[in-house]
């Protein structure tokens, strides 16, 4: 994607104000990126895009779940089908990305191709620096394109700078406190129809004024998918492997300086590797190499997210004419400070450039 078309959109004012902004604002590429997407259910599970949609609504009870747990997010994803002129039932369902993944697969009995890359490093403070939280947020092809930077502001909760899909509430990011939030699948773990969806968790997190308020709310909530998050602020990190079940807190040693995550559970009790796993440990160990047990600098983690050496890459190019082809979507690289500075590259950063977003 070429960066000088990467839309920041500044949202403000009541949640379905903010919604209405948001899908007004890129009503053209929410269409033509709901249109692939609605293709891509038909390839992946073999399903009339409506069909799905109404059963994946039907038979789940995530919006539920997000009444209960954040009422604010209901209404800015129904403002978001407003603006965009989108219907209600497919601007809720996409929102829900890493649910569709799992619930596909079951219901369907076609199982989509996993997304299964995303990598994320976080690493302590060098003198005089601040906290560095890092990812690539690998997904399928067919998103991009859709690519874009909220700014969210004037709200009771942080103001924040949220890495997203047009049309969807959230990926990733920051909020103007230093709390930071990334994320990647574990999709071994169990799931959960009446949990919390992935992006609504992590748009909650945001809200949070600490990293001990939001360590304490993640703990508390229940979720819908196995996912990582990896939780940071200027004064240290916190990390959990949530499922439909249980959420653990990873116990990363105190004195080391830089923390990986992949796409498989590091929590003690885990069974042994699984075949599925090669590709996330493959890259977990690529770039704890890369830590090498140091801190690490901003150009140094965007060279360790850009890396394409060894057999598993780290920046994700999408393969040509492969349905479900995955791709490194998007990179965000985030300095922890209060406000945070945050570069995002559109696209494999082997291949796109890194750039600071305006607060």
């Amino acid at each position: 994607m070429n960066f000088e078309k990467f839309p920041l959109i500044e949202l403000s004012g009541t949640p379905r104000n903010r919604g209405r902004a948001h899908g007004e604002a890129l009503r053209k590429p929410i269409a033509e990126l709901r249109e692939r997407w609605r293709a891509s259910l038909v390839a992946r599970f073999g399903a009339y895009p409506d069909t799905f949609i109404a059963t994946f609504l039907t038979e789940t009870r995530f919006a539920d779940a997000v009444q209960r747990c954040s009422p604010p997010l209901l209404q800015e994803i129904e403002g978001i089908a407003e603006g965009s002129l989108r219907s209600r039932e497919e601007t809720l369902a996409f929102q829900f990305m890493d649910e569709e993944w799992w619930f596909g697969a079951a219901r369907f009995g076609r199982a989509g191709q996993a997304i299964n890359r995303c990598s994320v490093i976080a690493t302590r403070a060098i003198a005089g620096g601040s906290p560095i939280l890092a990812q690539n947020m690998d997904l399928p092809a067919f998103l991009d394109g859709g690519q874009t930077v909220l700014r969210i502001t004037g709200g009771p909760e942080p103001d924040a700078t949220v890495l997203t899909i047009c049309g969807m509430i959230g990926l990733c990011g920051a909020n103007d406190l230093g709390l930071g939030v990334a994320v990647n699948t574990l999709w071994q773990l169990p799931t959960a129809i009446d949990g919390l969806p992935v992006a609504c968790v992590v748009r909650s997190l945001l809200a949070k004024r600490s990293l001990k308020e939001a360590a304490s709310w993640i703990c508390e909530t229940r979720h819908a998918s196995g996912q990582h998050y990896m939780l940071g602020d200027p004064d240290g990190f916190a990390s959990f492997e949530a499922s439909g079940k249980s959420v653990a807190r990873l116990n990363w040693d105190e004195s080391a300086p830089s923390f990986i995550h992949t796409n498989h559970p590091l929590t003690d009790g885990q069974e042994a590797a699984l075949p599925a796993e090669e590709n996330s440990r493959g890259r977990y160990r690529a770039l704890c190499e890369r830590a090498a047990g140091k801190p690490l600098r901003v150009l140094q983690v965007q060279s360790a997210l850009a890396d394409r050496s060894g057999p598993h890459p780290i920046s994700v190019r999408p393969k040509a004419g492969v349905i479900g082809s995955a791709m490194t979507f998007a990179s965000i690289v985030m300095e922890l400070k209060r406000p945070p500075e945050i570069l995002v590259a559109a696209g494999p950063p082997c291949s796109n450039p890194y750039t600071a977003i305006a607060k």
